[in-house]
């Protein structure tokens, strides 16, 4: 992935803060014949493999689930806040010579899937479902399904766990452009309703003078 040094993220820590924010995910992989693409949840356990290791499930008739279970060459990518930067916003009327752009966050997971066992996929679906409900009143349990509810849908599923042997982040939010700039369309954005881009502009260029 094409990015520069000032969009590189500051540790592991903060791409895996944003797999945990951002949650939903695309898993692209290769077959013989095309790239196979679906879109799920992951759960990035920190703990495992060089970068982190990804934990998702998929139903067992997509046709991505015979490649999981082959261990295929995969990606996983994930987008987060992202949006149109104007111009109009800066500062220097009538003169603004700095073209407009687009700013976003993005996390690119590459490895290769290993399906779970029947075990392995409950406790992933608790591990979702926990980290999903967590600051909700009175948060739904996946134990609220009974013991035949959660037998009947690990059945019907293909849980895997990808260990992210490459990590490439890119989090370009205004951190190359002039700072008057940067902070107009971040004042900008928030006027419109403080919209997470503004915040996450706002905490990659609060070093800045």
């Amino acid at each position: 992935m094409y990015s520069k040094p000032a969009f590189a993220p500051a540790n592991t820590h903060e791409v895996h803060e944003f797999i945990d924010r951002t949650v939903f995910g695309t898993l692209v992989t290769k077959s013989p014949d095309s790239l196979v693409i679906s879109h799920l949840i992951f759960i990035v356990d920190r703990t495992r493999g060089p970068h982190g290791t990804l934990v998702s499930h998929l139903s067992r008739t997509n046709e991505h689930a015979s490649l999981i279970l082959q261990g295929a060459e995969s990606a996983a990518i994930f987008v987060g806040e992202h949006g149109y930067i104007s111009s109009s916003w800066y500062p220097g009327y009538p003169v603004r010579d700095s073209a407009p752009t687009w700013n976003f966050s993005v996390v690119h997971c590459h490895g290769r899937p290993r399906a779970l066992d029947a075990d392995g996929a409950t406790a992933h679906l608790r591990d979702a479902v926990r980290h999903l409900e967590q600051g909700r009143d009175k948060p739904w349990g996946i134990n609220e399904l009974g013991d035949e509810g959660i037998a009947r849908r690990v059945a019907n599923i293909v849980a895997f766990e990808l260990s992210i042997d490459r990590l490439e982040a890119k989090f370009k939010l205004g951190q190359d452009e002039r700072l008057p700039d940067t902070r107009a369309a971040i004042e900008h954005l928030q006027r419109d309703g403080g919209c997470p881009l503004a915040t996450r502009m706002e905490e990659k260029n609060r070093h800045r003078n």
